[in-house]
């Protein structure tokens, strides 16, 4: 075998079975291009988008987090049920492996990546053009409503806890305002400030006139005794009053974003129905057939003239 593959004698091998060569290897070449019009040519269909409105869901970039996010088991299920894949690829629901093989078909047809200027790109193929591409828009759809789930539920969450720090507030100025009543009907106190100084300039305004200065005597001894308890009162009412509007104030803006209707991509490039198949690549095929059959042969003639030798 090792005098086969010296250089010199194997020209003279080469040379003794050309015709065999030529015309096996054009026959094979001939058979694997023609098998491959028995495959269906499948079409590509592709967007690239860039991610937007987001938020800061983790310390990925966006254009990591929008991947995942278009990769997650939702999107692909689907996916698989608008189109009703399985019928789709001819796969049994009732085979044993359905669901791996579902999504190991999945994606192998469609994929997911992130290009080098941080857009990502959605490829989609199949066997018809318009569903390669309706598959691709569908991606996109699916990925929005995902989004918009999840940023309505951490919003929802918000709400709620919005919700209970506003009761808690309400019932805290509820019970400052009921006080602070009281202490307006009974005591008669509005201002502090300006009650006790006007108060005090009434007695000496009063020239003596003891029914006067009974009345301001008594509105400033109520001030004593409850003038500490107003004050501090009027001032907590109005920081409760301020923390009951930011929480209510929380609420309102919540709200406005849970019914906002956005897309979270800018479609780069938008996904078409491809007029020219992706595959199978017939040429390439071929000429690697070629090459197989070419490097059987030689192998095969080796053997064979070995063993001639060898007799």
């Amino acid at each position: 075998m090792d005098q086969f593959w010296n250089s010199s004698n194997l020209f003279k091998i080469l040379i003794k079975w050309k015709w065999h060569i030529i015309i096996i290897t054009f026959v094979g070449m001939a058979i694997i291009g023609g098998s491959t019009y028995l495959i269906k040519p499948k079409y590509q269909s592709q967007a690239i988008v860039y991610p937007v409105n987001l938020g800061e869901l983790s310390d990925e970039s966006f254009s990591e987090q929008m991947i995942q996010i278009l990769k997650s088991r939702d999107i692909t299920d689907n996916v698989m049920h608008k189109f009703d894949l399985p019928k789709h690829y001819g796969i049994d629901s009732t085979y044993k492996h359905f669901r791996s093989t579902m999504y190991y078909l999945y994606s192998e047809n469609i994929s997911i990546s992130k290009t080098e200027y941080e857009s990502v790109e959605i490829t989609a193929l199949d066997t018809d053009p318009d569903t390669a591409a309706y598959i691709v828009e569908s991606i996109l759809e699916f990925y929005n409503e995902k989004v918009r789930e999840m940023h309505r539920l951490k919003l929802n969450e918000l709400i709620v806890l919005n919700q209970k720090h506003t009761m808690v507030w309400k019932t805290a100025k509820d019970s400052v305002e009921n006080r602070l009543k009281v202490l307006n009907q009974d005591q008669g106190m509005l201002d502090y400030t300006n009650q006790v100084t006007e108060l005090t300039q009434g007695i000496f305004r009063s020239n003596g006139n003891q029914k006067l200065i009974d009345k301001a005597e008594k509105g400033l001894d109520d001030f004593k005794k409850y003038g500490l308890e107003y004050t501090f009162l009027t001032q907590k009412y109005w920081r409760v009053l301020d923390l009951y509007f930011q929480y209510k104030l929380a609420i309102d803006q919540q709200i406005v974003e849970y019914n906002k209707e956005i897309t979270y991509a800018h479609i780069i490039s938008s996904p078409y129905p491809s007029d020219n198949k992706y595959s199978p690549k017939r040429i390439p095929i071929t000429l690697l057939g070629g090459l197989s059959v070419f490097s059987l042969l030689i192998l095969v003639i080796g053997f064979i003239e070995s063993r001639r030798q060898n007799l």
